[in-house]
């Protein structure tokens, strides 16, 4: 599992606190969404929770000085079946979770194994809610075998207080067998893709391309099935610096 203390200075008054990653194996076994060897996954769903090993929550938010969002009990959380996952890709779309709100503004921020910020952006969100598939811009790029720490705050004013919320975790740019990488350089059908990352343990690429296929709705959903985000499954995802098209809506 990756950790990570760093601190996290938003545009505002609002502090939190994020670790630098430590170091962990390289295997997608450290990961406890890691695939059984040899599994072939159907509709993309990920091996059951008894298969994975201890399941940890996905990165539940922070609050500091009340509550941004209108309902009670929501809260930030990043869309992922752990808090710490594996990309294969240096510009990887990272998906967080922000209920209804009362008009906040958000951070996205992301630093190296070192702890040093490499990447800090403002994020319009919107009033709805919604999941925000937050792009690493290809100014930075994920170095091979690299890990990282990123972090989504939000904050608004409430009776003239400064208030808000905060996600952390942990990201590691996974190296991949030269022939899975090739079995998937060679695949035009963005499904099979998708299930080639799936069987590896990428949850960051799995996602990332299922999300894009606005018309594989179902993959989408059966995808959040299988490793307990079902109750994401009927929110709009919103892409946010990538020229995506501006959401991929899950309802029926």
């Amino acid at each position: 599992m990756v950790n990570h203390p760093l601190p996290l200075f938003l545009a505002t008054a609002l502090t939190f606190t994020v670790s630098a990653p430590q170091t962990i194996a390289s295997g997608v076994d450290d990961l406890s969404f890691s695939p059984i060897p040899g599994e072939t996954l159907i509709s993309l769903k990920f091996p059951q929770a008894g298969d994975r090993g201890t399941t940890q929550s996905s990165g539940g938010g922070g609050t500091r000085g009340g509550s941004c969002f209108t309902q009670a009990n929501t809260n930030l959380r990043i869309v992922a079946p752990s808090q710490d996952t594996f990309t294969a890709t240096a510009n990887p779309s990272l998906f967080v979770y922000v209920p209804a709100n009362k008009g906040v503004e958000g951070e996205f921020v992301l630093v190296d194994g070192a702890g040093e910020l490499i990447h800090s952006q403002t994020v319009a969100v919107p009033s709805k809610e919604s999941i925000l598939a937050i792009a690493v811009p290809t100014t930075v790029g994920l170095e091979p075998g690299g890990e990282y720490a990123w972090a989504f705050a939000v904050n608004c004013t409430i009776d003239n207080q400064v208030v808000g919320s905060a996600v952390e975790a942990g990201l590691v740019r996974q190296e991949l067998d030269v022939e899975i990488t090739e079995q998937i350089e060679e695949t035009n059908e963005p499904l099979s893709k998708a299930n080639l990352y799936a069987n590896q343990g990428i949850w960051q690429d799995t996602l990332m391309i299922v999300a894009s296929l606005p018309e594989q709705r179902q993959e989408l959903v059966e995808l959040f099935d299988s490793v307990g985000l079902g109750q994401f499954s009927d929110v709009p995802i919103l892409f946010v610096g990538t020229d995506e098209a501006g959401d991929v809506p899950l309802t029926n």
